[in-house]
Protein backbone atom coordinates (compact mmCIF):
# COMPACT_ATOMS: atom_id res chain seq x y z
CA UNK A 1 0.00 0.00 0.00
CA UNK A 2 1.11 3.67 -0.71
CA UNK A 3 2.01 5.33 2.29
CA UNK A 4 0.37 9.26 1.56
CA UNK A 5 2.89 12.02 2.46
CA UNK A 6 2.19 13.64 6.03
CA UNK A 7 1.29 17.61 5.71
CA UNK A 8 3.67 19.80 6.53
CA UNK A 9 3.50 21.95 9.64
CA UNK A 10 2.70 24.96 6.93
CA UNK A 11 0.47 23.54 5.05
CA UNK A 12 -1.56 22.37 8.62
CA UNK A 13 -1.38 26.31 10.06
CA UNK A 14 -2.70 27.16 6.64
CA UNK A 15 -5.39 24.87 6.30
CA UNK A 16 -6.24 25.17 10.27
CA UNK A 17 -6.45 29.23 9.16
CA UNK A 18 -8.51 28.75 6.22
CA UNK A 19 -11.08 26.64 8.47
CA UNK A 20 -11.45 28.83 11.26
CA UNK A 21 -12.08 31.82 8.83
CA UNK A 22 -14.23 30.29 6.81
CA UNK A 23 -16.37 29.04 10.02
CA UNK A 24 -16.14 32.55 10.95
CA UNK A 25 -17.14 34.21 7.75
CA UNK A 26 -19.85 31.83 6.94
CA UNK A 27 -21.34 32.55 10.65
CA UNK A 28 -21.05 36.69 9.95
CA UNK A 29 -22.37 36.34 6.36
CA UNK A 30 -25.05 34.02 6.31
CA UNK A 31 -27.39 35.16 9.18
CA UNK A 32 -26.70 39.18 7.73
CA UNK A 33 -27.64 37.77 4.22
CA UNK A 34 -30.56 36.52 5.90
CA UNK A 35 -31.50 39.79 7.10
CA UNK A 36 -30.80 41.82 4.06
CA UNK A 37 -33.56 39.64 2.34
CA UNK A 38 -35.95 39.67 5.44
CA UNK A 39 -35.36 43.80 5.20
CA UNK A 40 -36.02 43.86 1.71
CA UNK A 41 -39.13 42.27 2.12
CA UNK A 42 -40.01 44.62 5.32
CA UNK A 43 -39.25 47.51 3.12
CA UNK A 44 -41.41 46.60 0.08
CA UNK A 45 -44.23 45.53 2.83
CA UNK A 46 -44.28 48.90 4.37
CA UNK A 47 -44.32 50.81 1.16
CA UNK A 48 -47.22 48.81 0.18
CA UNK A 49 -49.00 49.45 3.41
CA UNK A 50 -48.33 52.78 3.14
CA UNK A 51 -49.25 53.88 -0.38
CA UNK A 52 -52.88 51.49 0.22
CA UNK A 53 -53.38 53.19 3.79
CA UNK A 54 -53.32 56.60 2.01
CA UNK A 55 -55.37 55.01 -1.01
CA UNK A 56 -57.88 53.66 1.61
CA UNK A 57 -57.97 57.56 3.36
CA UNK A 58 -58.66 59.25 -0.59
CA UNK A 59 -61.28 56.95 -1.82
CA UNK A 60 -63.55 56.34 1.93
CA UNK A 61 -65.82 58.70 0.80
CA UNK A 62 -66.28 57.31 -2.68
CA UNK A 63 -66.51 53.33 -1.14
CA UNK A 64 -68.58 54.41 1.59
CA UNK A 65 -71.24 55.76 -0.60
CA UNK A 66 -71.17 52.01 -2.73
CA UNK A 67 -72.12 50.43 0.50
CA UNK A 68 -74.80 52.67 1.00
CA UNK A 69 -78.71 50.89 0.30
CA UNK A 70 -79.67 50.52 -2.90
CA UNK A 71 -76.66 52.32 -4.08
CA UNK A 72 -74.64 51.42 -7.60
CA UNK A 73 -71.04 50.16 -7.04
CA UNK A 74 -70.22 51.49 -10.17
CA UNK A 75 -70.52 55.08 -7.76
CA UNK A 76 -68.02 57.64 -8.53
CA UNK A 77 -65.47 55.49 -10.26
CA UNK A 78 -64.01 58.15 -11.93
CA UNK A 79 -62.60 59.49 -8.12
CA UNK A 80 -61.33 56.39 -7.41
CA UNK A 81 -60.20 55.41 -10.68
CA UNK A 82 -57.48 58.48 -9.93
CA UNK A 83 -56.72 58.28 -6.66
CA UNK A 84 -55.62 54.72 -8.16
CA UNK A 85 -53.97 55.95 -10.53
CA UNK A 86 -51.88 58.47 -8.46
CA UNK A 87 -50.43 54.80 -6.24
CA UNK A 88 -50.09 53.37 -9.50
CA UNK A 89 -47.73 56.37 -10.85
CA UNK A 90 -45.29 55.90 -7.83
CA UNK A 91 -45.83 51.62 -7.65
CA UNK A 92 -45.96 51.31 -11.77
CA UNK A 93 -45.19 47.33 -10.95
CA UNK A 94 -48.14 47.06 -8.59
CA UNK A 95 -51.77 45.36 -8.67
CA UNK A 96 -54.23 47.27 -6.82
CA UNK A 97 -57.68 45.85 -5.84
CA UNK A 98 -60.56 48.07 -4.09
CA UNK A 99 -63.40 46.36 -3.09
CA UNK A 100 -66.51 47.09 -1.23
CA UNK A 101 -67.88 45.29 2.13
CA UNK A 102 -69.78 43.38 0.46
CA UNK A 103 -66.68 41.93 -2.05
CA UNK A 104 -67.84 44.06 -4.97
CA UNK A 105 -64.91 45.26 -7.24
CA UNK A 106 -64.89 48.97 -7.58
CA UNK A 107 -61.22 49.09 -9.01
CA UNK A 108 -59.02 46.47 -10.62
CA UNK A 109 -55.75 47.93 -11.90
CA UNK A 110 -54.57 46.77 -14.50
CA UNK A 111 -55.93 43.26 -14.47
CA UNK A 112 -59.59 44.66 -15.34
CA UNK A 113 -62.14 42.77 -13.27
CA UNK A 114 -64.72 44.45 -13.87
CA UNK A 115 -66.43 46.85 -11.69
CA UNK A 116 -69.82 45.05 -9.90
CA UNK A 117 -68.12 41.31 -10.64
CA UNK A 118 -68.05 39.96 -5.98
CA UNK A 119 -65.50 38.28 -5.44
CA UNK A 120 -64.83 35.09 -3.39
CA UNK A 121 -62.46 35.79 -0.11
CA UNK A 122 -61.50 32.24 0.14
CA UNK A 123 -58.49 32.34 -1.69
CA UNK A 124 -57.55 35.98 -0.67
CA UNK A 125 -57.40 35.58 2.98
CA UNK A 126 -55.85 39.32 3.56
CA UNK A 127 -59.43 40.98 1.87
CA UNK A 128 -61.17 38.61 4.48
CA UNK A 129 -59.08 40.27 7.16
CA UNK A 130 -58.88 43.97 6.16
CA UNK A 131 -62.61 43.64 5.55
CA UNK A 132 -63.33 42.65 9.16
CA UNK A 133 -60.65 45.93 9.91
CA UNK A 134 -57.33 44.54 10.16
CA UNK A 135 -54.10 45.39 7.48
CA UNK A 136 -52.97 41.91 6.56
CA UNK A 137 -49.93 40.91 4.12
CA UNK A 138 -49.29 37.22 2.49
CA UNK A 139 -46.87 36.19 0.38
CA UNK A 140 -48.57 32.82 -2.32
CA UNK A 141 -47.83 31.92 -5.24
CA UNK A 142 -49.71 33.37 -8.44
CA UNK A 143 -50.85 31.20 -11.16
CA UNK A 144 -51.85 34.33 -13.50
CA UNK A 145 -48.27 36.00 -12.84
CA UNK A 146 -45.80 32.58 -12.43
CA UNK A 147 -44.06 33.94 -9.79
CA UNK A 148 -44.21 35.06 -5.70
CA UNK A 149 -46.25 37.98 -4.87
CA UNK A 150 -46.12 39.61 -1.93
CA UNK A 151 -49.79 41.68 -1.39
CA UNK A 152 -50.62 44.02 1.44
CA UNK A 153 -54.39 44.48 2.68
CA UNK A 154 -55.58 47.75 4.18
CA UNK A 155 -59.40 48.52 5.32
CA UNK A 156 -60.95 51.32 4.00
CA UNK A 157 -62.87 52.81 7.11
CA UNK A 158 -65.91 55.03 7.31
CA UNK A 159 -66.14 56.20 10.75
CA UNK A 160 -65.33 53.35 12.76
CA UNK A 161 -66.90 50.67 10.05
CA UNK A 162 -64.87 48.96 7.56
CA UNK A 163 -66.89 49.47 4.38
CA UNK A 164 -63.99 47.91 2.03
CA UNK A 165 -60.57 46.99 1.37
CA UNK A 166 -57.55 47.97 -0.96
CA UNK A 167 -54.70 45.74 -1.63
CA UNK A 168 -51.87 46.47 -3.18
CA UNK A 169 -49.42 43.43 -4.72
CA UNK A 170 -45.97 43.03 -6.36
CA UNK A 171 -43.96 40.41 -7.63
CA UNK A 172 -40.97 39.86 -5.54
CA UNK A 173 -38.38 39.32 -8.54
CA UNK A 174 -37.23 42.67 -8.26
CA UNK A 175 -36.70 42.53 -4.69
CA UNK A 176 -35.11 39.05 -5.00
CA UNK A 177 -32.66 40.22 -8.11
CA UNK A 178 -31.74 43.13 -5.56
CA UNK A 179 -30.89 40.48 -2.60
CA UNK A 180 -29.16 38.13 -4.65
CA UNK A 181 -26.86 41.48 -5.98
CA UNK A 182 -26.29 42.01 -2.11
CA UNK A 183 -25.34 38.46 -1.52
CA UNK A 184 -23.03 38.84 -4.62
CA UNK A 185 -21.60 41.93 -3.00
CA UNK A 186 -20.94 39.84 0.35
CA UNK A 187 -19.56 36.98 -1.19
CA UNK A 188 -16.96 38.85 -2.77
CA UNK A 189 -16.27 40.49 0.29
CA UNK A 190 -15.91 37.14 2.37
CA UNK A 191 -13.58 35.62 -0.47
CA UNK A 192 -11.37 38.81 -0.34
CA UNK A 193 -11.22 38.40 3.00
CA UNK A 194 -10.38 34.80 3.17
CA UNK A 195 -7.98 35.39 0.46
CA UNK A 196 -6.34 38.41 2.65
CA UNK A 197 -6.50 35.92 5.57
CA UNK A 198 -5.21 32.93 4.14
CA UNK A 199 -2.27 35.37 2.70
CA UNK A 200 -1.67 36.29 6.17
CA UNK A 201 -1.66 32.85 7.83
CA UNK A 202 0.65 31.72 4.72
CA UNK A 203 2.64 34.12 6.00
CA UNK A 204 2.63 33.27 9.87
CA UNK A 205 3.51 29.48 9.06
CA UNK A 206 5.89 30.45 6.68
CA UNK A 207 7.56 32.63 9.39
CA UNK A 208 6.57 29.77 12.05
CA UNK A 209 8.26 26.70 10.11
CA UNK A 210 11.22 28.26 8.56
CA UNK A 211 13.47 27.47 11.80
CA UNK A 212 11.36 23.82 12.14
CA UNK A 213 12.55 23.75 8.42
CA UNK A 214 16.23 24.46 9.53
CA UNK A 215 16.42 21.82 12.15
CA UNK A 216 14.92 19.39 10.24
CA UNK A 217 18.00 20.41 7.14
CA UNK A 218 20.64 19.71 10.27
CA UNK A 219 19.22 16.65 11.73
CA UNK A 220 19.02 15.49 8.07
CA UNK A 221 23.07 16.37 7.92
CA UNK A 222 23.65 14.94 11.03
CA UNK A 223 22.04 12.06 10.18
CA UNK A 224 23.62 11.41 7.49
CA UNK A 225 27.45 11.63 9.25
CA UNK A 226 28.11 15.53 9.12
CA UNK A 227 28.90 15.57 12.99
CA UNK A 228 29.79 19.08 13.03
CA UNK A 229 25.89 20.06 11.78
CA UNK A 230 24.26 22.00 14.27
CA UNK A 231 20.79 24.08 14.81
CA UNK A 232 20.58 27.82 15.08
CA UNK A 233 19.06 29.16 18.22
CA UNK A 234 16.38 31.29 16.43
CA UNK A 235 12.41 31.56 16.42
CA UNK A 236 9.72 30.95 18.69
CA UNK A 237 11.03 30.24 21.77
CA UNK A 238 9.74 26.17 22.06
CA UNK A 239 11.69 25.92 18.48
CA UNK A 240 14.81 27.43 20.29
CA UNK A 241 14.43 25.12 23.09
CA UNK A 242 14.70 22.07 20.66
CA UNK A 243 17.20 23.39 18.74
CA UNK A 244 19.52 23.79 21.88
CA UNK A 245 17.96 20.05 22.89
CA UNK A 246 19.53 18.81 19.46
CA UNK A 247 22.99 20.73 19.98
CA UNK A 248 23.39 19.19 23.36
CA UNK A 249 22.40 15.52 21.64
CA UNK A 250 24.90 16.13 19.11
CA UNK A 251 27.86 17.12 21.07
CA UNK A 252 27.54 13.82 22.95
CA UNK A 253 26.98 11.75 20.11
CA UNK A 254 29.65 13.47 18.29
CA UNK A 255 31.86 13.10 21.49
CA UNK A 256 30.79 9.30 21.99
CA UNK A 257 31.34 8.26 18.21
CA UNK A 258 34.44 9.77 18.17
CA UNK A 259 35.91 8.09 21.39
CA UNK A 260 34.65 4.73 19.85
CA UNK A 261 36.44 4.92 16.25
CA UNK A 262 39.38 6.72 18.27
CA UNK A 263 39.13 3.09 20.11
CA UNK A 264 38.91 1.07 16.99
CA UNK A 265 41.52 3.18 15.14
CA UNK A 266 44.15 3.14 17.92
CA UNK A 267 43.18 -0.19 19.07
CA UNK A 268 43.42 -1.85 15.76
CA UNK A 269 46.90 -0.11 14.97
CA UNK A 270 48.59 -0.98 17.88
CA UNK A 271 47.46 -4.34 17.44
CA UNK A 272 49.86 -4.43 14.12
CA UNK A 273 52.76 -4.89 16.28
CA UNK A 274 51.94 -7.56 18.11
CA UNK A 275 50.90 -10.08 15.75
CA UNK A 276 53.39 -9.11 12.96
CA UNK A 277 55.91 -10.42 16.05
CA UNK A 278 53.74 -12.84 16.50
CA UNK A 279 53.35 -14.32 13.32
CA UNK A 280 57.59 -14.07 13.19
CA UNK A 281 58.05 -16.03 16.11
CA UNK A 282 55.73 -18.47 14.42
CA UNK A 283 56.79 -18.65 11.04
CA UNK A 284 60.72 -19.25 13.44
CA UNK A 285 58.63 -22.49 15.36
CA UNK A 286 57.45 -23.43 11.91
CA UNK A 287 60.33 -23.69 10.67
CA UNK A 288 62.21 -26.24 13.05
CA UNK A 289 59.66 -29.04 12.42
CA UNK A 290 58.04 -31.73 14.61
CA UNK A 291 54.57 -31.73 16.46
CA UNK A 292 55.61 -28.10 17.88
CA UNK A 293 55.50 -26.94 14.53
CA UNK A 294 52.19 -28.18 13.09
CA UNK A 295 50.00 -26.58 15.72
CA UNK A 296 52.69 -23.14 15.34
CA UNK A 297 51.72 -23.32 11.78
CA UNK A 298 47.99 -23.64 13.07
CA UNK A 299 48.65 -20.79 15.25
CA UNK A 300 49.72 -18.96 12.73
CA UNK A 301 46.47 -19.37 10.42
CA UNK A 302 44.73 -18.08 13.65
CA UNK A 303 46.85 -14.69 13.40
CA UNK A 304 46.39 -14.14 9.77
CA UNK A 305 42.57 -14.28 10.74
CA UNK A 306 43.12 -12.13 13.74
CA UNK A 307 45.05 -9.45 11.38
CA UNK A 308 42.50 -9.75 8.55
CA UNK A 309 40.00 -9.05 11.36
CA UNK A 310 42.26 -6.12 12.88
CA UNK A 311 42.29 -4.43 9.30
CA UNK A 312 38.65 -4.70 8.63
CA UNK A 313 37.92 -2.57 11.92
CA UNK A 314 40.68 -0.21 10.62
CA UNK A 315 38.79 -0.22 7.31
CA UNK A 316 35.56 0.19 9.53
CA UNK A 317 36.80 3.03 11.70
CA UNK A 318 37.94 4.51 8.24
CA UNK A 319 34.53 4.57 7.13
CA UNK A 320 32.93 6.10 10.02
CA UNK A 321 34.50 9.37 9.78
CA UNK A 322 33.30 12.18 7.79
CA UNK A 323 36.24 13.92 6.62
CA UNK A 324 36.16 13.19 3.07
CA UNK A 325 35.73 15.32 -0.50
CA UNK A 326 33.75 14.44 -3.02
CA UNK A 327 33.57 14.77 -6.66
CA UNK A 328 32.13 14.35 -9.66
CA UNK A 329 33.45 11.29 -10.72
CA UNK A 330 31.89 8.42 -13.69
CA UNK A 331 31.12 4.81 -12.12
CA UNK A 332 31.86 3.10 -15.43
CA UNK A 333 35.54 4.35 -15.10
CA UNK A 334 35.35 3.07 -11.83
CA UNK A 335 34.13 -0.22 -12.40
CA UNK A 336 36.72 -0.65 -15.45
CA UNK A 337 39.67 0.01 -13.09
CA UNK A 338 38.48 -1.97 -10.33
CA UNK A 339 37.89 -5.10 -13.08
CA UNK A 340 41.43 -4.44 -13.93
CA UNK A 341 43.06 -4.64 -10.44
CA UNK A 342 41.31 -8.56 -10.22
CA UNK A 343 41.51 -9.69 -13.52
CA UNK A 344 45.12 -11.58 -12.46
CA UNK A 345 44.05 -12.34 -8.85
CA UNK A 346 40.64 -14.17 -10.34
CA UNK A 347 42.72 -16.00 -12.71
CA UNK A 348 45.08 -17.63 -10.17
CA UNK A 349 41.73 -19.05 -9.08
CA UNK A 350 40.21 -20.28 -12.42
CA UNK A 351 37.81 -17.38 -11.85
CA UNK A 352 36.89 -14.66 -14.17
CA UNK A 353 36.20 -11.00 -13.68
CA UNK A 354 34.28 -8.78 -16.68
CA UNK A 355 32.74 -5.13 -16.90
CA UNK A 356 29.49 -3.64 -18.55
CA UNK A 357 29.83 -0.52 -18.55
CA UNK A 358 28.75 0.97 -22.45
CA UNK A 359 28.54 4.52 -21.07
CA UNK A 360 29.52 7.46 -18.47
CA UNK A 361 27.71 7.58 -15.45
CA UNK A 362 27.97 10.55 -13.42
CA UNK A 363 27.49 10.83 -9.45
CA UNK A 364 29.28 12.65 -7.13
CA UNK A 365 31.51 10.52 -4.59
CA UNK A 366 35.14 10.28 -3.21
CA UNK A 367 36.64 8.05 -5.94
CA UNK A 368 38.82 6.39 -3.31
CA UNK A 369 35.48 5.34 -1.91
CA UNK A 370 34.08 3.78 -4.96
CA UNK A 371 36.91 2.00 -5.53
CA UNK A 372 36.68 0.17 -2.19
CA UNK A 373 33.28 -0.38 -2.44
CA UNK A 374 33.52 -2.41 -5.74
CA UNK A 375 37.12 -3.80 -4.32
CA UNK A 376 35.30 -5.55 -1.20
CA UNK A 377 32.38 -6.65 -3.58
CA UNK A 378 34.15 -8.13 -6.21
CA UNK A 379 36.58 -10.27 -3.74
CA UNK A 380 33.51 -11.14 -1.94
CA UNK A 381 32.13 -12.53 -5.07
CA UNK A 382 35.49 -14.28 -5.55
CA UNK A 383 35.52 -15.69 -2.37
CA UNK A 384 32.62 -17.63 -2.26
CA UNK A 385 31.86 -18.37 -5.67
CA UNK A 386 33.66 -22.16 -7.12
CA UNK A 387 36.26 -22.29 -9.82
CA UNK A 388 34.95 -21.46 -13.61
CA UNK A 389 32.49 -18.77 -11.98
CA UNK A 390 31.95 -15.50 -13.71
CA UNK A 391 32.01 -12.00 -11.93
CA UNK A 392 30.46 -9.07 -13.55
CA UNK A 393 30.80 -5.77 -12.73
CA UNK A 394 28.13 -3.32 -14.76
CA UNK A 395 27.66 0.33 -14.43
CA UNK A 396 24.67 2.18 -15.84
CA UNK A 397 21.56 4.63 -15.00
CA UNK A 398 18.62 3.43 -14.12
CA UNK A 399 15.56 6.01 -13.41
CA UNK A 400 17.94 8.75 -13.11
CA UNK A 401 19.90 7.02 -10.23
CA UNK A 402 23.43 6.11 -10.82
CA UNK A 403 23.99 1.99 -10.56
CA UNK A 404 26.58 -0.30 -9.97
CA UNK A 405 26.23 -3.73 -9.81
CA UNK A 406 28.54 -6.79 -9.03
CA UNK A 407 27.15 -9.92 -10.24
CA UNK A 408 28.12 -13.67 -9.62
CA UNK A 409 26.50 -17.43 -10.62
CA UNK A 410 28.13 -18.99 -7.29
CA UNK A 411 25.72 -20.74 -4.67
CA UNK A 412 23.83 -17.71 -4.02
CA UNK A 413 22.57 -16.57 -0.28
CA UNK A 414 19.76 -18.45 1.35
CA UNK A 415 16.70 -16.93 1.80
CA UNK A 416 16.76 -16.87 5.79
CA UNK A 417 20.53 -14.88 5.32
CA UNK A 418 19.43 -11.92 2.89
CA UNK A 419 17.84 -9.73 5.63
CA UNK A 420 21.42 -9.62 8.11
CA UNK A 421 24.34 -10.12 5.61
CA UNK A 422 24.74 -6.02 6.07
CA UNK A 423 25.09 -6.77 9.60
CA UNK A 424 28.31 -6.45 11.26
CA UNK A 425 30.31 -10.05 12.22
CA UNK A 426 27.30 -12.05 10.53
CA UNK A 427 28.76 -14.41 7.84
CA UNK A 428 25.96 -16.67 7.82
CA UNK A 429 25.33 -20.57 6.35
CA UNK A 430 27.11 -19.72 2.90
CA UNK A 431 29.74 -17.63 4.44
CA UNK A 432 30.97 -20.19 7.46
CA UNK A 433 31.10 -22.78 5.18
CA UNK A 434 33.28 -21.44 2.59
CA UNK A 435 36.72 -19.21 3.14
CA UNK A 436 37.18 -17.77 6.49
CA UNK A 437 36.12 -14.04 6.93
CA UNK A 438 35.59 -11.46 9.64
CA UNK A 439 31.64 -10.92 8.88
CA UNK A 440 32.26 -7.00 7.70
CA UNK A 441 33.12 -6.91 3.96
CA UNK A 442 29.70 -5.75 3.42
CA UNK A 443 29.10 -4.31 6.73
CA UNK A 444 31.75 -1.40 5.20
CA UNK A 445 30.23 -1.45 1.87
CA UNK A 446 27.21 -0.33 3.30
CA UNK A 447 28.84 2.46 5.99
CA UNK A 448 30.92 3.95 2.83
CA UNK A 449 28.12 3.80 0.30
CA UNK A 450 25.74 5.68 3.04
CA UNK A 451 28.19 8.53 3.36
CA UNK A 452 27.33 9.49 0.04
CA UNK A 453 23.90 8.67 -0.06
CA UNK A 454 23.66 5.58 -1.99
CA UNK A 455 21.85 2.62 -0.96
CA UNK A 456 23.23 -0.77 -0.69
CA UNK A 457 20.97 -3.51 -1.43
CA UNK A 458 20.54 -7.49 -2.76
CA UNK A 459 19.13 -7.59 -6.39
CA UNK A 460 16.96 -10.47 -6.62
CA UNK A 461 18.18 -13.31 -9.66
CA UNK A 462 16.20 -13.71 -12.19
CA UNK A 463 14.06 -17.26 -12.70
CA UNK A 464 16.56 -20.17 -13.77
CA UNK A 465 19.24 -18.64 -12.50
CA UNK A 466 21.72 -19.21 -9.46
CA UNK A 467 24.31 -16.17 -7.57
CA UNK A 468 24.35 -13.49 -6.38
CA UNK A 469 23.38 -9.82 -7.04
CA UNK A 470 24.81 -6.40 -5.24
CA UNK A 471 23.83 -3.45 -6.25
CA UNK A 472 24.34 0.32 -5.16
CA UNK A 473 22.33 2.58 -5.98
CA UNK A 474 23.24 6.45 -5.64
CA UNK A 475 21.47 9.38 -5.05
CA UNK A 476 18.73 10.75 -8.26
CA UNK A 477 20.81 12.82 -10.54
CA UNK A 478 24.17 14.68 -9.92
CA UNK A 479 24.24 16.52 -6.81
CA UNK A 480 27.35 17.93 -6.26
CA UNK A 481 28.65 21.52 -5.50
Amino acid sequence: MRRTRPLSLRARLVLASAYVLTAVLVAIEVPFALSVQGRAIEELQSVEVGYASLLAAQVSDPVARSVAPGADPRTDPALIADAVARVRAQLPAARVLVIDANRRVLNDTPEGIPAGTPIELAERPELASALRGEIASDERFSDTAGEDLLLVAVPIFNGPTAVGAVRISQTLAQVRRDVRGAWLGLAGVGVAALVIGLVLAWLLAAALARPVRRLEVVAARFGAGALDARAERAGPAEVAALAESFNRMADRVTANLNAQQDFVANASHQLRTPLTGLRLRLEAIEAEGGETGEQAAKAQAEVERLTRLVHDLLALARASSVETTGARMDLAEAADQAVDRWIAPAARGDRQVTAEAPEPVPVFADPGDVAHVLDNLIENALKYTPAGSRVTVRAATVGGRGTVTVTDDGPGIPAEDRERVFERFYRGTTGRAAAAGTGLGLAIVAQIAGRWGAEVRLAPVPDGERGTRVEVVFPDGFTGP
